[in-house]
């Protein structure tokens, strides 16, 4: 094992405005074996500056420039050369408590757990208003099989990656990395609980969650809605490929019924912002037949790490032609 504790990776992308907080957040941890390696994701504004300045007064800060490719190649790359025992990943428009490292740390070593987890907070800066999101689950030690069931119903365990602390073996000794397309911590998470063989949950809430505009669920358009409906069918390919889809079928179910109702409710959205709803029954018609495919008895897996294709992809809406009437002379 290796003398580092933990490894912190954290993508950046034109996040000028956070990124102070972000990073001090780090600075400021009461836990100091670790690295935070941020990966500079072809930022624009003023970020590669910022992380520069705190690279130069933290010895265990390293920046990684890249041209953008998105956060999950970015988390890719912060992988590849990371050094911690355990793994975390950090959006870099969230901040930590002082002790979310410590306590997910001690929790996961005096367990002898593969993941870690703690509760969080979600931050809304314009109101600067900060909720506590409790767990559902009770804090303690959890099996694969049954903390695997809550994360896939997404209820009490969360598909998050960035409150976690995963065992650094979970992904090399498993050749797991993050599928390059958005909700990648829906794709990903349910590989790395099925690896582990202990899971440690924390009611603390330990880590803040910045809701703003700009964010996933915020700016949905068609490839995210498509993306958001994909990450299912990844999760029954890889459980399918395992041949674990058994003793997981009830909860993939529920949950695809979840994934129905938040897919109308974004493709709604989406015609609504256009004002205009032409295909939009067909567009309803298309996720859910996706949705029952990657949930029902006819689904047919690929081998991985080949992301499953959507058989029917939601599409723009329709553009409104506008005829122009001409005047005829009498």
């Amino acid at each position: 094992m290796s003398g580092l504790a933990i490894s912190l990776i954290m993508p950046i992308y034109n996040v000028e405005k956070y990124l102070k907080r972000a990073l001090e957040s780090v600075q400021t941890q009461t836990f100091k074996n670790f690295e935070l390696i941020i990966v500079n994701d072809g930022s624009t504004d003023g970020s590669k500056t910022i992380a520069e300045s705190f690279c130069k007064k933290n010895k265990n800060f390293f920046l990684i420039n890249q041209e953008n490719q998105g956060p999950s190649v970015a988390r890719n790359t912060g992988l590849k050369v990371c050094k911690g025992n355990y793994i975390g990943f950090m959006d870099s428009d969230d901040y930590l408590e002082p002790e979310f490292l410590e306590l997910l740390y001690n929790a996961a070593t005096e367990n002898d757990a593969d993941i870690a987890c703690c509760n969080f907070n979600i931050y809304y800066p314009e109101r600067k208003l900060k909720i506590y999101m409790p767990f559902t689950s009770f804090p303690g030690i959890y099996s694969k099989t049954k903390a695997l069931r809550k994360l896939i119903l997404d209820l009490g365990i969360h598909y998050f990656v960035w409150n976690k602390l995963s065992r650094r073996e979970l992904f090399f000794n498993n050749n797991l990395k993050f599928d390059k397309m958005y909700f990648e911590d829906i794709s990903t998470s349910p590989k790395l609980f099925y690896y582990a063989d202990k899971i440690v949950l924390i009611g603390k809430a330990l880590y803040n969650y910045t809701i703003r505009d700009t964010s996933i669920l915020h700016s949905m358009d068609v490839i995210k809605i498509n993306d958001f409906i994909k990450s299912l069918g990844v999760i029954r390919n890889f459980l399918e490929n395992e041949k674990a889809y058994k003793n997981y079928n009830n909860h993939i179910w529920i949950y695809a019924q979840r994934v129905k109702l938040v897919s109308y409710y974004y493709i709604l959205m989406l015609h609504a912002k256009e004002m205009n709803f032409k295909g939009f029954l067909e567009n309803i018609n298309s996720a859910t037949k996706s949705i029952d495919y990657f949930s029902g008895k006819f689904f047919k897996p690929v081998k991985s790490p080949i992301v499953p294709e959507l058989i029917c992809p939601i599409k723009e809406p329709r553009k409104i032609i506008k005829i122009k009437k001409t005047r005829k002379n009498k």
